[in-house]
């Protein structure tokens, strides 16, 4: 059963944003990391130095009026941190150098908001309920999926291959915008309405390795598992990068658990000692013995073969579209 009323309707982050930093009146100032909470979420301060760089109406918009954490008045687009001092200065503001004198006197913190961000933290917590690890039966095929930008412009990469030959049996790419930012973890609100073209690709007894985490993840439910479960697909994560836990003991030659919170999350797996490790774990509707006998099965370089591919095609498909 799909579950995609979760990504159908989501806030425009942009406007959320815009709407949050208007409300500064003249006179005062707030942070990055203020609005950022505003909206729901701390790890939004980012995105929010990105919506003022492209903001387009700094009349009902003051942008000039978000600051850094410490004082410090940041960048301003077309004049950098001197105008923004003046321009600060020029409503009353005291500013020495670039550094705004007295801060907590002059914070804005009292946001009229619904806090957006922390709506969409419950709807992944309430989505995790439907999290399955069992064992998926009938398994023919893996299917890796990949997504590669270039601004908000998307190239999405579906490459199916046989775990037991290890070849490519079949490719996908489809493109889309993306409309929803990236904001860390809320990856999945940005990618999921993008995929519905390498969903259609899939047949029935098609596991998904998603270029990204699984269970092993702060929340223990990470994109590739709020893939799984919005599609009621098997899914198993596939990732670079170490977000959570510690490599513990070796399970088998080039494999070693993680564990977090005492609970093995996922696993370190590596071709041999000269290669970095790729981190496996399960998404969705799989064990974690069938994750990681898959992982193995088609793990040539360092991440496995169908999401090395997908990375590949969908690479290729946004430098063809540059070359344009």
């Amino acid at each position: 059963m799909m579950r995609l009323k979760s990504v159908n309707t989501l806030p425009n982050m942009w406007e959320e944003t815009y709407e949050l930093v208007a409300q500064v009146p003249k006179g005062r100032v707030t942070t990055y990391g203020a609005v950022a909470r505003a909206l729901g979420d701390i790890v939004a301060s980012r995105f929010v130095g990105l919506a003022m760089s492209k903001n387009e109406d700094i009349v009902r918009v003051p942008c000039r009026r978000v600051v850094q954490s410490d004082g410090y008045v940041g960048g301003y687009t077309g004049g950098g941190p001197e105008k923004k001092a003046r321009l600060l200065r020029r409503e009353g503001l005291e500013v020495s150098g670039h550094m705004i004198k007295n801060l907590s006197d002059v914070l804005f913190t009292e946001f009229d908001t619904d806090h957006p961000l922390a709506g969409l933290r419950k709807r992944q917590r309430s989505l995790k309920r439907h999290l399955s690890t069992r064992r998926s039966k009938g398994i023919e095929a893996v299917v890796g999926i990949d997504i590669a930008y270039n601004g908000d412009h998307a190239f999405v990469a579906a490459v199916r291959f046989d775990p037991e030959t290890g070849s490519e049996v079949g490719r996908s790419v489809s493109r889309g915008e993306a409309e929803f930012p990236y904001i860390p973890t809320y990856l999945a609100f940005r990618e999921i309405p993008l995929l519905r073209s390498a969903i259609d690709f899939l047949e029935p007894n098609d596991v998904v390795m998603y270029d990204g985490n699984g269970i092993l993840h702060p929340e223990g439910f990470g994109i590739a598992s709020q893939i799984g479960v919005v599609f009621d697909i098997p899914t198993i994560g596939v990732a670079k990068k170490l977000l959570c836990g510690s490599v513990s003991r070796q399970v088998t030659k080039g494999v070693r658990e993680i564990v977090s919170n005492n609970r093995v999350m996922g696993y370190a797996i590596s071709k041999d000692s000269r290669t970095k490790p790729s981190y496996v774990s399960v998404g969705h509707r799989v064990s974690p013995d069938q994750a990681i006998e898959l992982a193995e099965r088609l793990l040539q370089y360092r991440v496995p073969e169908p999401t090395r591919a997908a990375h590949i095609v969908a690479e290729s498909a946004r430098r063809a579209q540059n070359q344009k």
